[in-house]
């Protein structure tokens, strides 16, 4: 909410329009030991009546407390004038630096100038100008504010927002990639042989399109396997043998860049796998498991569900009564926050993905069918392009496989 400009911020349902809520504020980071107030000068409230109120608030922060975290720093709040003074502090004890923060206020600054501007031709101007600074950050923004306006019910402004969307994928340099990225999603379809992929992957390589071959094998990685090689290196003889020097060649080159991608998809999934676990480990040993998993909700992503479900297996193998519980645990807890904080569409999004494709998600879609209409599909291809942007391609080609499953329940 910091980075996004959402902190203490009204929005009109109506118009989508809003601004920063002249209203006293407290920050309490007991982590940190950081306790900081802000009353807005514009408030005009006499310098008696600030205390008043600085210390009622405080007060709360102390009183809602146990005693043994109750510390002395609770008894020295420190004052800002100025909100982003108050969130420059905030964010630099997180470790974001001020260049950091002004990147990302350039960033909210160029997205309120294109929204603010309605010919599509001017907009497109300003895109192209600053088709540089339009990167992946830019594209997450523009998406983190899309979910916010449909979460708060702001429908015109989602409508903006998602318009715009579609126009900077069309745009711009960063817009395109994700555009082929998603494009290369939809060409492997839900259920890709070893044999089309391989077409497909050969069409990519005479076309030089290398976001489609990286997308591809991040999306059907299971499938480049020694029976996979060996087609390909079968291939590469036949055209050898037939005199034809330039396409082996090229087959050859695709043959090293895919192992070189799928070396590079391997490693970065051996250290994702390694911090999620060291993560789980932290947060099964804590004293206050559901405390934990809030702090660590940004890094939950749907690799440390799997990861649960397989540690909890594990455990069940082995008889592990003490840790079969407290796995249990985290696991309750955890759905607990994810329901707390998620619309009903985004919950059953989720558990589609958690779900066997593709009997499984057939079954649940069969079961939630009067929630399966235009409006799931579209949030579903939102969630699809975050995925894609975040370079999270197999997940993203798990949602376009059950999009198109459940397509089929309007017809």
């Amino acid at each position: 909410m910091l980075l996004s400009g959402q902190l203490n911020v009204a929005v009109c349902p109506n118009c989508g329009h809003g601004g920063i809520l002249s209203t006293p504020l407290v920050y309490h980071d007991p982590d940190k030991e950081l306790l900081f107030t802000h009353v807005p000068p514009e408030m005009g409230m006499p310098e008696i009546e600030q205390e008043r109120v600085v210390g009622d608030l405080t007060n709360r922060v102390l009183s809602s407390l146990p005693p043994e975290k109750r510390k002395g720093y609770l008894l020295r709040p420190r004052s800002f004038m100025r909100l982003d003074a108050m969130i420059e502090a905030i964010l630099e004890a997180e470790g974001v630096t001020r260049e950091m923060l002004e990147e990302q206020r350039a960033r909210t600054a160029l997205l309120e100038r294109l929204m603010r501007t309605s010919s599509e031709e001017a907009r497109r101007i300003i895109a192209q100008e600053n088709d540089a600074q339009i990167d992946y950050e830019f594209l997450q923004l523009l998406s983190l504010n899309l979910q916010l306006a449909q979460a708060q019910g702001q429908e015109g402004a989602a409508q903006q927002l998602a318009a715009l969307r579609q126009q900077l994928l069309s745009w711009t340099s960063a817009g395109k990639e994700v555009a082929a990225r998603q494009e290369a999603i939809r060409e492997l379809g839900p259920q890709v042989t070893r044999e089309e992929l391989l077409e497909k992957l050969v069409a990519a390589q005479r076309a030089g399109d290398e976001t489609r071959i990286e997308t591809m094998v991040a999306v059907a990685r299971p499938l480049v396997d020694y029976a996979f090689y060996q087609m390909l290196s079968e291939r590469i003889d036949a055209v050898e043998a037939a005199g034809q020097a330039e396409e082996a060649r090229g087959l050859k080159e695709l043959r090293q860049n895919l192992l070189d991608l799928t070396a590079e998809i391997d490693a970065e999934m051996q250290q994702l796998a390694r911090q999620s676990s060291d993560l789980l480990e932290q947060i099964v040993n804590s004293d206050d498991i559901e405390q934990a998993l809030r702090e660590s909700l940004p890094q939950l992503d749907q690799f440390f569900m799997e990861l649960l479900a397989e540690n909890m297996r594990a455990a069940e193998q082995a008889g592990n009564r003490q840790r079969i519980d407290r796995l249990q645990q985290v696991a309750d807890t955890l759905m607990q926050l994810i329901e707390e904080s998620q619309p009903l569409e985004m919950r059953f999004i989720n558990e589609l993905l958690s779900t066997d494709y593709p009997a499984g998600t057939q079954a649940l879609l069969e079961e939630r069918r009067d929630m399966v209409n235009e409006e799931l599909l579209g949030l579903m291809e939102l969630v699809e392009q975050d995925l894609a942007e975040e370079n999270r391609a197999e997940l993203a080609g798990r949602l376009a496989q059950i999009r198109q499953q459940a397509t089929g329940f309007l017809s």
